[in-house]
């Protein structure tokens, strides 16, 4: 099984840096399977956004 790259980028980066230490590695897991998922290589704001919205329906 390969395994597939992610980059974040600076916004994406900062975004997640805003969010609470504890639960940080929680959201990077679930943003980076998502975007995994999504065909995504690269995290960006608008992606984290996206993906919360989805999670969030």
């Amino acid at each position: 099984m390969s395994e597939t790259t992610i980059e974040w980028d600076a916004e994406a980066t900062a975004k997640l840096g805003k969010a609470p230490i504890f639960v940080r590695k929680m959201i990077k897991g679930k943003v980076e399977k998502a975007a995994i998922a999504m065909g995504e290589t690269t995290i960006t704001a608008e992606l984290m956004d996206k993906i919360k919205e989805l999670e969030m329906k």
